[in-house]
């Protein structure tokens, strides 16, 4: 529990703080946007249009944030496509990765919004339970970081099982 999940008004100044590991090296958040290495993850998904994918380095535990040389965490971008009393649609598939869901964001807009816990569902069928702001709606943008390197054809939904 953050000090942002108790007062959501403040994530208005503070952003939710990231878990270092779990994110490309060279990764902070800002109220409304991640970035990774000087790239903005909303900038990114509003030229490419979701899904899409950023990958680099992964973090070495316990380094105070050194790129790792072999180890990568790509960040899933997609977008909301439908939502309903107990959850949310993605239009983007999941079932070939290992999403960090407890580090899904919410990016473009700041939500004052309680969190509560939603299940998210992939365009394959996967899903979780995951903390978000209680007012998501169509069109919002979320991103998710999962370990290893793949790319946006991996995560595309006309992709081939």
């Amino acid at each position: 529990m953050t000090l942002t999940s108790l007062l959501p008004t403040l994530r208005n100044s503070l952003p939710a703080p990231l878990e270092e590991t779990a994110w490309p090296a060279g990764t902070h958040a800002s109220p409304r946007d991640v970035v990774i290495s000087g790239v903005s993850i909303l900038r990114l998904a509003e030229i490419c249009s979701t899904p899409c994918v950023y990958s680099g380095a992964a973090v070495i535990p316990f380094s105070g944030g050194t790129a790792s040389p072999d180890e990568s965490v790509t960040v899933i971008v997609a977008t909301v496509t439908d939502v309903d009393p107990t959850g949310a649609c993605l239009d983007t598939r999941f079932d070939l990765h290992r999403p960090m869901w407890r580090e899904a964001r919410l990016l473009g807009r700041v939500s004052h919004a309680r969190e509560i816990a939603l299940e998210l569902r992939g365009v394959d069928g996967e899903s979780a339970r995951v903390s978000l702001p209680g007012d998501l709606q169509p069109g919002d943008v979320l991103a998710v970081p999962c370990a290893g390197c793949f790319s946006v054809g991996e995560v595309r939904a006309d992709r081939e099982r």
